[in-house]
């Protein structure tokens, strides 16, 4: 590790993964170009393979931070069980979660250091790259982005302008929610239960779980000119409508009772 590598000690970061090991080396070689790195990196993986843990392996063992691979066996989509187990064994006070396609610039945890607010939890954007760039990433392990790179899609995202995160507010609500991009501070993420068991397969547990933020009084705050990332391509998830429609149920319920708690959730890892 370089000697003027800064750890910001009260930060984790939770990267989400189910057997796509070849964008999981390129968002931990992404995360060890950190500026300030994390104090830990969880791996909330869903049930991955050999693969996987070969790989994680081989970086644990020159990591500058403590690498955790946090595996839960492979039963179908849970992604709030992975995201809950994975935040149950964190000890930073501070959270970032993205999920395993995305790449993040070397910028990433200051902007969240800098920009977390008390009473607030943060959604950030990302660009998007192409079919045909995400197959020459692979084969590279390039992780540099920039927003002049070819194959990018919302490209302007990428620049990086703190002061435009005071200019542009930004959506309001559920709007353009990403879980594979957000943070928040552990403490809140345990007052409303964690991410939403109930909810398997594709689809809602981020907004349902911010509906719960919102109801127990934490507000959204967006990071426009901030933390830039990329999303690597890849096909959608099979049955993903069937299931964000399923899952939508529960998010309208969350909405129309006030639900401040997961009725499954984290509590029974803590």
């Amino acid at each position: 590790m370089q000697r003027n590598k800064k750890i910001a000690q009260d930060i984790s970061l939770i990267v989400t993964t189910y057997n796509r090991p070849v964008f999981l080396e390129l968002v931990l070689k992404s995360i060890l170009d950190q500026k300030v790195l994390p104090c830990e990196v969880i791996i909330a993986d869903d049930g991955s393979g050999a693969e996987t843990k070969k790989l994680i392996d081989l970086y644990k063992a020159n990591f500058p931070v403590p690498l955790i691979h946090s595996w839960i066996p492979d039963e179908g989509f849970r992604l709030a069980k992975s995201r809950n187990v994975a935040i149950a064994k964190s000890k930073g006070d501070y959270i970032i979660i993205i999920d395993g396609d995305i790449v993040i610039s070397r910028h990433f945890v200051q902007d969240h250091q800098q920009a977390r607010r008390h009473g607030y939890f943060i959604n950030g954007s990302r660009a998007r790259l192409s079919r045909f760039a995400t197959e020459q990433r692979c084969t590279t392990l390039n992780c540099h982005f920039t927003p002049f790179t070819i194959g990018l899609k919302r490209p302007l995202t990428m620049l990086r302008f703190p002061i435009m995160r005071h200019i542009i507010e930004g959506a309001k609500g559920t709007r353009k929610i990403r879980g594979c991009h957000m943070s928040f501070w552990k403490s809140d993420l345990i007052a409303v239960n964690g991410f939403e068991e109930e909810i398997k397969g594709w689809g809602c547990e981020d907004t349902e779980l911010v509906v719960r933020l919102y109801n127990n009084g934490i507000q959204r705050l967006n990071i426009t000119g901030m933390a830039p990332c990329v999303h690597l391509y890849h096909p959608c998830e099979a049955n993903s409508s069937v299931t964000r429609k399923k899952n939508g149920k529960i998010e309208d319920e969350a909405l129309s009772t006030n639900k401040k708690r997961a009725r499954i959730g984290i509590d029974q890892y803590l």
